[in-house]
């Protein structure tokens, strides 16, 4: 193997049984010394990712610093460690290992680009795209020039000033994306704007590297630049205006709402290869091929997701390792210490990029009106450096641009700056804060007799149907109108820009269902127009920040109320018993947790545990019955008083009986008085309204341990057929009449009482709802974030 020093050689060995037990070591044969390699640097990456986590940094910094520390800058300057565990001759397939790494990772991110948002772009993104391009471009430029008398001989070379300058101005779309979905960022409203900003400015970014390599390429011989030039545009354009055919074709032997073909999946990704070879073989640099192939596929289903979906594990927990631990394995600190006058050159561009970059985007963003916070935060996100910039530097060490202790400082440099960026990031923003307000926005505190707003949540056909059946049983009319927000939810999987569509302003769907269930809430609609009016949208978006999106429209609209499907679908005991596997919707219950958790109104969920007969139909209602009987328990506190508020609206239907069980701590133990005055005032305002409807039973019972209150229930239940059962969640209930329940609870964002109801263990085939009411800003503890991993 050919080194900087000269020829190394090594001898190797094929891998035999009992080796050890005749007395040679493992660390001889290649094989054995592949496997500890491959498990020294996950088992190292996935510690530090634990550690580093609670200092809010992206996994780019602790798969970065898992290769430094294994590398000659740590580990690897220990003689003895180097020479066993990673010698010159695996060093080679590690860092061969890694490019394969970087290779997918570039065109994983091209197919999840959205080239259609550059046309979408408004002024805001043009703007600020070309101030933070332009302007530190001429900065750098003028500071170079200045002190390219001190730098060495290769960098003082005007084409790999260029090269330099551009890698430390521009901000590449693969590494942003990346580290704010690290940061759950890609939802909220600054990371939207961040990631349609930097799409533009890897638009002219692109441009600029290409001319630059240009520029190398001809240092011996100009032609040299044409024959690069020409390559590069007839590969690009082979790529750009082919591949989308061979897609479309795919995408028509795929039938509707079924994945794409492996045979033609295995296709796309030995195209990666090829494309890599084609890049290398020009001399471009070799993720340029994959970005463009990545580029040319569409993004979405069904091949783009189907990509994504069979690919992005695999390059993200296991080859990207590989592809950190050879930028690690590069970088040695003991060398910057040898020659660190002759670094002070591109240290100073580099910090001057950093610097110039982060004010003119601010001044930029100001310039177009944005807050002065949001301006900052955003100079901060389009400052972050990553993955592309360290596939950069090895393509400076191949083409001599640099050696290694100049690698090694712009590899630290990154490092620093990213995890110094990204915790401050985290700090002065917080996407859920706009949700936390003072205002009530409750059913409780809403005026009898006016509009009601409500956001509904819809994931699948069956959550439309129960979405209807909810909005009937709670008896909309003229004098008191519901104007509906209905949003269907999709997980963003095949592209990176999350999609939020208003079907009154944008006349497309993501997918079949989509249409199916748009078609249906017109339908619903025109049947109901009196007293419904019926607001569209569609979010494509990743699970961990759907209930952004949620929280979002309910803010913006004002909302009430807030209905959430449960997680579990069609919960049939008959189904169960008989053996079949629950349905779970993926993430949902997550996305109901961090809605309960944030959201500016009051939220229900509902839950069924038999199909539908269709719309307007209670699940679990019995055909032969002409009326519906619903049971509300009240156990006190302020998500009692809301559902007893919406009780008290569904029993002014004809057809609904409702049965109020009021439960009650013996002698008052437990009890918080102000919270039972305030629950006095409202069973007495219900009961006083409903004394004479017949329809209406109020009863009381008092307990002194939680079993005694499901007994209650229980009772209840073998007593009459009910419908629906209606709960508070848990805010303000008295633990004396939970004692003992909590321990079993599987389902904690229903409460108990909600958790047992919808329990198989109840012997119920109805619905449930669970209501939590509005929690106010002053309410609010520290906000919190579940996480799907």
């Amino acid at each position: 193997m050919e080194g900087d020093d000269g020829v190394i050689c090594r001898q190797t060995r094929i891998n035999r049984p009992f080796a050890i037990l005749e007395g040679s070591s493992p660390l001889d044969f290649s094989f054995s010394l592949l496997l500890l390699e491959i498990s020294l640097i996950l088992i190292l990456s996935y510690v530090l990712r634990f550690l580093l986590k609670p200092l809010r940094q992206p996994k780019v910094i602790p798969d970065v610093l898992a290769g430094i520390i294994l590398g000659p800058s740590v580990l690897g300057h220990i003689k003895k460690f180097e020479r066993n565990v990673f010698p010159e001759n695996s060093q080679f397939l590690v860092q061969n290992i890694g490019i394969v790494g970087f290779m997918f990772f570039v065109f994983v991110t091209g197919v999840k680009m959205d080239l259609g948002v550059i046309g979408k772009a408004g002024k805001k993104h043009w703007v600020v795209a070309l101030v933070g391009v332009v302007v530190p471009h001429f900065i750098i430029w003028a500071v170079a020039l200045c002190i390219r008398d001190y730098m060495d001989h290769e960098l003082r070379k005007l084409s790999s000033i260029g090269g330099v300058i551009s890698a430390v101005v521009i901000t590449t779309f693969p590494v942003i994306y990346s580290i704010l979905q690290d940061m759950q960022l890609l939802s909220s409203e600054i990371g939207r704007t961040a990631l349609s900003t930097v799409i533009v400015s890897d638009l002219l970014g692109i441009n600029i590297i290409v001319a630059f390599e240009a520029i190398k390429q001809g240092e011996h011989n100009s032609i040299n630049a044409l024959y690069y030039l020409i390559s590069v545009i007839v590969l690009a354009s082979t790529v750009i205006l082919g591949i989308p055919k061979v897609m479309a074709w795919i995408t028509r032997q795929t039938p509707e709402g079924q994945p794409v073909d492996q045979k033609y999946i295995i296709a796309i990704l030995l195209g990666v290869f090829v494309m890599g070879y084609m890049t290398d073989f020009i001399g471009a640099a070799i993720g340029n091929g994959p970005l463009w192939l990545g580029l040319a596929i569409p993004d979405g289903p069904p091949i783009g997701s189907t990509i994504v979906y069979k690919t992005e594990i695999v390059m993200t927990q296991l080859l990207m390792p590989f592809s950190y631990a050879s930028v690690g394995l590069k970088t040695d600190v003991f060398s910057m210490a040898a020659c660190w006058s002759c670094l002070l050159p591109l240290f100073a561009m580099a910090i001057m990029g950093f610097v110039s970059k982060m004010v003119c985007v601010i001044m930029a963003a100001r310039f177009v009106d944005m807050p002065y916070r949001d301006a900052f935060i955003l100079g901060l996100m389009l400052s972050l450096r990553g993955q592309m910039e360290f596939l950069l530097y090895l393509h400076w060490m191949d083409l001599k641009m640099v050696k290694t202790p100049a690698f090694s400082m712009m590899v630290i440099l990154t490092v620093i700056i990213t995890s110094i960026i990204s915790p401050i990031i985290s700090l002065l923003y917080d996407p859920n804060r706009p949700y936390m307000t003072n205002k009530k926005r409750t059913i409780q505190h809403t005026v009898q007799d006016s509009e009601i707003r409500i956001v509904g949540c819809i994931y699948d056909q069956e959550s439309m149907s129960n979405l209807f059946s909810f909005m009937d049983i709670l008896n909309p009319s003229t004098s008191s109108p519901f104007t509906v927000f209905a949003l269907y939810l999709v997980e963003l999987i095949g592209r990176a820009s999350p999609v939020f569509i208003d079907h009154s302003k944008q006349d497309e769907y993501w997918d079949s269902t989509n249409e199916t269930i748009h078609n249906a809430i017109n339908h619903y609609q025109e049947a109901r127009s009196d007293y419904v009016s019926i607001h569209f949208y569609t979010s494509v978006t990743p699970l961990r920040t759907m209930y952004q999106d949620i929280c979002e429209l309910a803010l913006v609209n004002k909302v009430a109320f807030l209905i959430l499907p449960f997680h579990k679908k069609c919960l049939d005991d008959t189904s169960v018993s008989a053996g079949t596997t629950t349905l779970i919707r993926p993430g949902v219950q997550s996305t109901n947790t961090n809605t309960l958790a944030h959201a500016p109104c009051s939220v229900g969920i509902l839950a069924c545990k038999s199909a539908l007969t269709g719309p307007g139909m209670i699940p679990g209602q019995v055909s032969h019955r002409t009326g519906r009987q619903f049971a509300m328990l009240f156990m006190g506190g302020p998500d009692a008083r809301e559902a007893l508020s919406f009780a008290d609206r569904m029993v002014a239907r004809s057809d609904v009986s409702l049965i109020v069980i009021r439960f009650l701590a013996n002698e008052y133990r437990g009890d918080v008085e102000s919270e039972r005055k305030l629950d006095d005032g409202v069973v007495t305002w219900f009961w006083v309204k409903n004394e004479k409807n017949d329809k209406v039973v109020y009863k009381e019972v008092v307990v002194s341990t939680g079993l005694e209150t499901i007994s209650a229930v229980q009772s209840l239940n073998e007593a009459m057929p009910i419908d629906m059962w209606i709960v508070g969640r848990k805010q303000g209930i008295n633990p004396i009449m939970l004692e003992g329940l909590s321990d079993w609870s599987d389902n904690p964002e229903l409460g108990v009482m909600g958790d047992f109801l919808v329990s198989m263990d109840f012997s119920a085939n109805t619905s449930v709802l669970v209501v939590q009411q509005q929690i106010l800003r002053d309410q609010r503890a520290t906000p919190w974030i579940c996480l799907d991993y």
